[in-house]
């Protein structure tokens, strides 16, 4: 386990394999996917209003910048299903100080209940606790997102009884197998 968060926060560390899913940092390549998600409304119904296809390619670039940095403070990450982008996940936010991460995934619509969206995530987790030692996992996720809430719940989350936008994961509590 990677006890140093500065040395773990690197984009090569969560190149990540699961048994149908190739999970990597977002490349060039992946403009298409980006614009899919971020310029389609049903993808951001709970998310945002959608991107204009200009300003979600301005966003796509500053997205590509964020994944160079060492150590990244936001790391997005495609989602590869048998050889074809299926979505994105993100770290997208870390504090080494307070040992939070907080986590996102977006699936294509076509792609929503085929069980990609929670091996994706179970990966990610288990990605997260290994580099990041000890760390508390959240999601922050629109409540009326009952599809989100599920999978959040199914992958090991637990809902915060303060802030009904919050979940959390602690330590090794969500090592699912996917």
């Amino acid at each position: 386990m990677a006890q140093d968060w500065q040395q773990a926060a690197k984009a090569e560390n969560f190149v990540i394999s699961s048994s149908r899913l190739l999970i990597r940092p977002l490349a060039e390549q992946d403009l298409q996917l980006y614009l899919d998600l971020y310029t389609n409304t049903a993808s951001m119904a709970f998310v945002g209003e959608p991107l204009l296809p200009e300003k979600a390619k301005h966003s796509f670039q500053i997205a590509l910048g964020l994944n160079a940095n060492t150590p990244f403070k936001r790391l997005f990450l495609t989602i590869v299903a048998y050889g074809q982008s299926a979505g994105l996940c993100a770290i997208n936010q870390w504090n080494s100080e307070t040992a939070e991460v907080e986590v996102g995934i977006m699936l294509l619509r076509p792609l929503h209940g085929k069980g990609y969206a929670k091996e994706a995530l179970a990966a990610l987790i288990q990605r997260v606790q290994h580099q990041f030692h000890g760390a508390v996992i959240k999601g922050d996720l629109d409540p009326k997102n009952k599809a989100a809430v599920q999978l959040v719940v199914k992958t090991g989350f637990q809902p915060d009884l303060i802030c009904p936008r919050t979940y959390w994961v602690k330590h090794n509590d969500a090592l699912m197998s996917f």
